[in-house]
């Protein structure tokens, strides 16, 4: 099955289960060293059991963006994952360009939830 992204993680199914709590994702795939979910109609994660072959440096040089529609949208999310027991790295903060939060799933991937913020 071809995905658009794949996160090297410790445990498939572990993180399959945050992906569909969190996104609401819909499970496609599952075995012990793999699993898809379907994050929306565009989007398909890959989760991998970390190995050698699936190395990475470091899992905070991976950045998932996710984008929602407006302020409200970003601090909603936020709200909900933070009394969820997710991790959050920045708190809510305005750019020239967007708004934006970071956390991280189970495995240290960063999350950058966003909005664009009108001109």
């Amino acid at each position: 099955m071809k995905t658009d992204f794949i996160l090297p993680v410790e445990s498939p199914a572990e993180s399959a289960v945050f992906y569909m709590a969190m996104f609401g994702a819909l499970p496609l795939e599952l075995s012990p060293s793999y699993a898809v979910v379907l994050m929306n109609d565009a989007l398909k994660l890959g989760l991998a059991r970390r190995s050698k072959s699936h190395a990475i440096a470091n899992t905070r040089d991976v950045e998932l963006p996710i984008h929602v529609a407006g302020r409200e949208g970003v601090d909603a999310l936020h709200d909900e994952w933070r009394r969820k027991g997710v991790t959050i790295l920045q708190e809510p903060v305005p750019s020239d360009t967007d708004y934006t939060f970071t956390c991280t799933d189970p495995d240290g991937h960063r999350l950058r939830v966003s909005t664009q913020v009108a001109a």
